[in-house]
């Protein structure tokens, strides 16, 4: 893309993105009405059966509702996360009462959801289902259109053309600087003073394990010693949060903005509303409208110029309530050092016109174009993290879509030349040597090295018995010859309904020998006195899962973890299985052969990482080959046939 204008690369974007928000309004929508109820439920894409238990206000005149779901469903396998927009329905999803919101969290058997208003009847049941992120499109064609029209001499129009590859990042001249986190290693040193020294754009790249937001919390302190306000984002609320308790911990004055129902209860706290809630500002608003409430009540059964005066009075007593919450808000805003959101949350009203020092974006690679550029036009230099080799942005529109969204800002200044502008983390801080060495090799140039103090920790150290048949911190149980053969989830992809595009029906892919397999080998680990909380099963298949889910259900109520690649990135376990799921005699994969999912899943173990696997099935693709022929090298390569994991 060297050498275009920066304006034909926004172009192209802009088709890309109209394209994906017609693809995902249509996918909510067939998913609607081509599946029954019952199917979106057991495919974890709907709840029903849902009565209301609990009601309470809300900041900005919305209501919090809690919703108890009936035991039969089980809420782990539940697809919706916390933030997603939702529709509560009670007769049908499109019907005119049917109330928007956000799923805010899970409260055991409960789910609590933020409503743009509340019920109609409480004592009936209601069902819910996603609704299509449109003020995410919004925002992203406001964010294109901005970076199109920005003048040639502003700051926005300078990252753009940094981020489009018209102009080549440059770092400014060096200052100095002692690191408040003293334990940074060396190459986290070298990428905060990359960071510091950021003229435009500057890539912090963080394989797994190698401290990349604790290097990004040194870089938000050091520029707030220097005096700046820094803006500090990410596509997911998940990682502004582990940002925001990070640097909460670290004595930052922060706020946080965002809808609360997508705020960790953790950091309520730095949330503009408690913030404004702790300055008193709401309660002198809510005295006001109590009783502008009171005198509309009184002006009710008046006449005249009585009415008209009450009525006048009412309206400036609202008036005034907003306007105090109004200046509460900005005094709080102007007063932070640090203000958090996410991608799209950075265009939040309050902010207004705001220009912040530095931008400071986490899993950049998982942000397509139009988001990132939304705190970029609010930042006059940036600093993106992330890492390219795992997951990546969700495209739903197809190849062609895909080809433009999938590629993002943070991977093509990766791959143009550099300037002291790009760092890698090269030490990990989380494996066991032999866990880390396949993804450093297959991945990362075999550039990653393991801190002394994790190189070659093991189960052992924490007290858990010995397991000779299993004697290495990574292990393969490979399922050839078997005959444990995949299959498919029961939902027929032509049966609800016809001509449907592809991306509407995905029948899942399970395999019932690889469960009962894995139930088996996490019950010997739970045997090895580990605890249920210190493990996690990652399954590549959804409906994998769910199986698992079943199988294991005590174990999950005592804190034992199952889920797909996807709710594991930026986590981490002492010891985790993964399920490969796939095997058949054609040596078809599926997506198993986007080996950034697979990096992401194979990168969780802190000291123990068991894989089962089908070698026949998987043996022909390059990555699982060379993952074979690691584990042959090492002598870690076990067989189904040669026990069947029995309690130690």
């Amino acid at each position: 893309m060297a050498g275009i204008d920066a304006r034909d690369w926004l172009d192209s974007v802009a088709t890309a993105w109209r394209a994906e928000r017609m693809a995902v309004r249509a996918k909510v929508a067939l998913e609607r009405s081509g599946r029954m109820l019952a199917e979106r439920v057991a495919l974890g894409i709907a709840v029903a059966g849902l009565r209301v238990v609990d009601e309470q206000s809300a900041p900005r005149d919305r209501v919090r509702v809690q919703v108890a779901v009936p035991d039969a469903i089980d809420l782990d396998n539940l697809r919706l996360s916390p933030g997603e927009p939702i529709r509560l329905w009670a007769e049908h999803p499109d019907e005119e009462g049917a109330i928007r919101g956000v799923l805010e969290r899970r409260e055991e058997q409960t789910l609590w959801l933020m409503l743009d208003r509340a019920v109609d009847e409480l004592d009936r049941e209601y069902a819910l289902d996603p609704e299509a992120p449109e003020v995410t499109f919004d925002r992203g064609d406001a964010a294109i259109a901005r970076a199109r029209a920005a003048l040639a001499t502003s700051d926005l129009a300078r990252l753009r053309d940094v981020a489009a590859l018209v102009k080549p990042a440059r770092p400014v001249a060096a200052r100095t600087w002692e690191p408040l986190d003293e334990e940074l290693d060396e190459i986290q040193r070298a990428a905060v003073d990359a960071a510091l020294r950021s003229g435009d754009i500057a890539l912090i790249h963080g394989p797994p394990g190698t401290g990349k937001t604790r290097t990004l919390v040194e870089v938000v302190r050091q520029r707030v010693a220097r005096g700046e306000r820094v803006l500090c984002a990410a596509p997911s609320n998940t990682a502004v949060d582990n940002l925001g308790v990070r640097l909460a911990a670290a004595g930052v004055r922060a706020v946080r903005l965002g809808h609360p129902a997508r705020i960790a209860p953790g950091l309520a706290g730095l949330t503009i509303d408690a913030q404004v809630d702790a300055d008193g500002a709401t309660r002198l608003a809510r005295e006001w409208r109590d009783r502008a409430r009171a005198i509309r009540k009184t002006a009710a059964g008046k006449r005249g110029a009585e009415a008209r005066e009450l009525w006048a009075e009412a309206r400036a007593l609202d008036r005034d309530a907003a306007r105090e919450i109004a200046n509460a808000e900005r005094a709080i805003l102007e007063r932070a050092e640090v203000v958090l959101a996410t991608c799209i949350g950075c265009d939040h009203p309050l902010l207004g016109e705001t220009v912040f020092a530095c931008a400071i974006v986490d899993e950049a690679t998982q942000a397509p174009d139009p988001l990132l550029l939304v705190p970029l036009a609010r930042a006059r230099v940036a600093v993106l993290a992330g890492d390219p080799h795992q997951l990546g942005p969700v495209v739903t529109g197809g190849a062609q879509v895909e080809a433009t969204l999938a590629s993002t800002i943070f991977e093509r200044l990766l791959a143009a030349p550099a300037d002291g502008t790009h760092v890698m983390l090269e030490q990990q801080h989380r494996m066991h040597a032999e866990i880390m060495t396949f993804p450093s090799r297959s991945m990362y140039d075999g550039r990653l090295v393991a801190s002394p103090s994790v190189a070659q920790h093991r189960l052992d150290d924490l007290g858990v018995a010995a397991d000779p048949l299993r004697p290495r911190p990574l292990w393969l149980v490979d399922t050839a010859g078997k005959d444990w053969i995949e299959q498919r989830t029961d939902f027929d992809p032509g049966s609800s309904l016809n001509n449907a595009p592809s991306f509407q029906f995905d029948p899942s892919t399970f395999n019932t020998g690889n469960a009962e397999r894995i139930t088996a080998e996490a019950r010997r680990l739970l045997s090895r006195g580990l605890p249920p909380t210190e493990i996690a099963i990652i399954a590549a298949y959804s409906a994998q899962a769910r199986r698992l889910r079943e199988l294991l259900r005590e174990e999950r109520a005592l804190g034992l973890e199952i889920g797909t690649v996807d709710g594991f990135q930026g986590r981490e376990k002492e010891a985790v299985i993964v399920d490969l799921v796939r095997s058949n005699d054609r040596g078809e994969i599926g997506f198993l052969a986007n080996t950034r999912r697979m990096n992401v899943a194979l990168t969780r173990a802190r000291r123990f990482l068991m894989v089962v696997a089908d070698s026949a099935t998987l043996g022909d693709h390059p990555y699982y080959a060379a993952f074979l022929a690691y584990v042959d090298e090492i002598d870690a390569h076990g067989s189904a046939w040669s026990d069947d994991a029995p309690p130690v």
